[in-house]
This record gives structure tokens, C-alpha cells and sequence, in this order.
């Protein structure tokens, strides 16, 4: 049988925009799901202070602003901010949990061109196809990656980028 998630009846007059991929989120409900369905798009459009005045003045989330705030102070990780704001919700399992952080932990590790293809392969996902692109075409302008054979790079960009 499945469980019944309680959501918070709070819902923002002012939308949270992702801009990048022209995304509003009104609940922490979808803020939750926007960052478990597209955790390579983490960085700086989500962790970062405007997100904690939104959720402090929208959805009136206070606690949970002052813990993100904390964890921005402290220099802390993107992993910790993102976790925190997804036990906040109550809306995942401590299991489920683990498994979005080992998640954040194999992306905190991958090369940075992976990480680009990720990024750009989710945009174009999502239909953000020009950004999408911008990034396919970053990775294909790039120089050699100093971390890896550069014959290497050349076999990954035609393989996975389709390119000539």
C-alpha cells in the first residue's frame, strides 16, 4: 500500500524562478521535486540566499531558511543545503534520502565535461533547448581537459555528442 504525504497548504504569491530554464515554483512540494528530478542542475540558481528569503517570506519557512543560511555562512556543502531543504518536506524517506545524497556525492565527483553533458542533457530534457545547446557547444570550444587524455576527450565528444 502506498502513504499519504501531507503537504503544506502554503502556496507563494511570487513564484521562485529558475530562470535558466524558465521554471516557477510556487510550493516546497515542487521546489523538492524540481531538485529530485534535475540534480545535475544544482548550483548557484538554487543554493543561495534569495532562495531563504523566498522560502522565509513566501511559504513562510523560517526554521528552514535560518538552517540554509546557516549552511551558507559555514561554507558548507551543496549536498547539506540541498538534503536539508528535502527533510524538511517530510516527503522522502530516510532511504530515499541516502540515495539522492549518493547521488549529489557521484556528481561532486565526476569529471567537469561530464558534468556539463549532464547539465546540458537535462536542459534539453526539460526544453530548454538553447541553453542546452549554449553548453553542448562549450564542451565542443573547450581545450583539452588537463585531468584527462586529451585523445580521450576527443573519443568522448564524438561519441556522446554526435559530432563529426
Amino acid at each position: 500500500m502506498g502513504s499519504i504525504i501531507l503537504c503544506h497548504r502554503k502556496k507563494a504569491k511570487q513564484p521562485y524562478e529558475i530562470g535558466r530554464i524558465h521554471r516557477r515554483i510556487y510550493t516546497i512540494e515542487e521546489l523538492c521535486y524540481f531538485i529530485c528530478n534535475h540534480l545535475y542542475l544544482i548550483d548557484y540558481t538554487i543554493v543561495n540566499e534569495t532562495l531563504c528569503d523566498w522560502l522565509e517570506d513566501e511559504l513562510k519557512l523560517n526554521e528552514l531558511a535560518n538552517s540554509l543560511r546557516q549552511i551558507l555562512k559555514q561554507h558548507g556543502s551543496v549536498e547539506q543545503f540541498i538534503i536539508t531543504i528535502l527533510a524538511s518536506s517530510s516527503i522522502y524517506t530516510t532511504a530515499e534520502l541516502s540515495g539522492i545524497q549518493d547521488v549529489l556525492m557521484r556528481l561532486k565527483n565526476q569529471k567537469p565535461i561530464e558534468k556539463q553533458k549532464y547539465k546540458a542533457d537535462n536542459l534539453l530534457q526539460s526544453g530548454a533547448v538553447k541553453s542546452a545547446i549554449l553548453i553542448y557547444q562549450s564542451i565542443l570550444r573547450e581545450e583539452t581537459d588537463e585531468s584527462i587524455n586529451g585523445k580521450w576527450q576527443r573519443t568522448y565528444q564524438r561519441q556522446y555528442l554526435c559530432c563529426p
